[in-house]
């Protein structure tokens, strides 16, 4: 399907619609920013990087990753 990145100017996410098992994680901790019936799905103005990182790091397929602006 496709692989999409959503970027904060801090935190830039990556996702991979392929690997994406629909388990939940993501919505049910951040549910202002992960909204699976809008476009775009992921609101990160509703987060602290902090925050996205934490929840990231538990996604159970790997579908969602990412890397801090200031790494590149």
């Amino acid at each position: 399907m496709a692989k999409r990145q959503y970027d904060n100017g801090e935190i830039i996410i990556h996702w991979d619609s392929d690997l994406c098992t629909h388990a939940g994680v993501c919505w049910h901790m951040l549910p202002k920013v992960f909204r699976p019936s809008e476009r775009p799905w992921v609101r990160m103005e509703f987060a602290t990087t902090a925050e996205l990182i934490n929840m990231i790091e538990k996604c159970p397929s790997g579908a969602l990753k990412y890397e801090l602006k200031a790494e590149q």
